[in-house]
């Protein structure tokens, strides 16, 4: 499963203690982080096709932990976003880092989120450098060393 493989660059965690995890969560506002970031990630480079679109909608369903909140709005949250995204990039950006902000100071989201939205984004096989930086970011807004992640210096 290429999320197990992903989330082991990301954390320490093994793939159950993670999902425990976050099932135990089952926060809303866990919810939205990881879904901001996830589009965060998905528009690091500026936009994204629909098929990248597409592509992060699918690794979305495809990651287990979801479906702790419930996947149709989860996916519903992500194509709003997107949307959002689209048609004015920068405002869609504020959006989800404030969304993001939310968890800050929070006692376990915010590495729960960081791990998230890396390990959905690496699914695929890559990890590109605007990726790496639009997590950066995210750790940055939490209060988080990228380090932690594994992502300060990554490739």
């Amino acid at each position: 499963m290429p999320y197990r493989r992903s989330l082991g660059r990301f954390s320490n965690r093994t793939w159950e203690e993670f999902t425990d995890e976050v099932h135990r969560a089952r926060n809303e506002h866990l919810l939205e982080g990881i879904i901001a970031g996830c589009a965060i990630v998905a528009y690091a480079d500026g936009w994204a096709t629909q098929e990248e679109r597409d592509r992060m909608l699918g690794l979305i369903r495809g990651f287990e932990p979801i479906a702790a909140f419930g996947l149709d709005d989860a996916l519903a949250t992500f194509e709003a976003l997107s949307d959002r995204f689209v048609s004015d990039h920068e405002r869609a950006e504020r959006e989800s880092l404030e969304a993001v902000a939310r968890l800050r100071g929070a006692q376990r989201y915010p590495a729960l989120l960081v791990e998230a939205c890396c390990a959905i984004a690496a699914a695929d096989g890559g990890f590109d450098t605007e990726e790496r930086n639009a997590a950066i970011r995210i750790c940055s807004v939490l209060g988080l060393d990228p380090a932690q992640f594994n992502i300060a210096d990554a490739p």
